[in-house]
């Protein structure tokens, strides 16, 4: 190092490294602190907009008190339009925590991938959330009404379907979604299949 100039710290600097763990517990910290001022400005901005409306909704009432209230409602504006520009300020701080870091987030915790894609599966095929949530709790759950299949933008009726999630053969970190013991992928061939040869006579 020395040979190139550089040093590797500064002696007696009270400077240390953080642990992994620690930045993304302060990266969050971060996240939730802008999100709780975006919402607060944006709670002050409804009730700027909701007390310009109520003196606007009254400005007829007589002249005198119009011109005060118009000059009340020009600095209420103001202040909506600073708000405004404060708020979309925090927004753009805000975008790179949002953004930023995510792949390397699901690098250093690789299953919250699997458990991503999945969920977008089951939010794609019209499963709620709660019901999501039961399936990655291992629960098994009945469903009945319409599934969706994104690929072949069809819904097909089902009554009384067990749906449950089990990891691939071979590959324990790969999750599958199952319909009465079938891989949902090609339940959802199957019956397009079906639907075809029905359409066909």
């Amino acid at each position: 190092m020395q040979k190139y100039e550089l040093e590797r710290g500064i002696k007696g600097s009270d400077a240390r490294q953080i642990s992994t763990p620690q930045y993304y517990r302060d990266l969050f910290a971060k996240n939730e602190d802008l999100k709780e001022n975006i919402g607060y400005l944006e709670e002050e901005k409804q009730d700027v907009y909701e007390k310009v409306r109520d003196l606007y909704d009254r400005k007829d009432e007589a002249r005198e008190k119009f011109l005060n209230m118009h000059e009340y409602t020009q600095q209420k504006e103001q202040e909506i339009s600073a708000l405004e520009t404060r708020i979309e300020q925090l927004r753009q701080d805000y975008e790179p925590y949002k953004a930023q870091d995510i792949n390397l987030l699901l690098s250093v915790f690789p299953h919250l991938s699997e458990r991503l894609r999945i969920a977008q599966l089951c939010k794609g095929i019209g499963l709620a959330i709660d019901t999501i949530k039961q399936l990655f709790k291992g629960e098994a759950v009945m469903v009945n009404g319409k599934l969706h299949s994104p690929e072949h933008d069809q819904s097909f009726s089902v009554q009384g379907a067990k749906l449950h999630l089990f990891k691939e053969q071979g590959n324990p970190d790969k999750l599958k979604l199952s319909i009465n013991g079938q891989n949902i992928i090609d339940w959802f061939k199957q019956k397009y299949q079906e639907m075809k040869q029905t359409t066909n006579y």
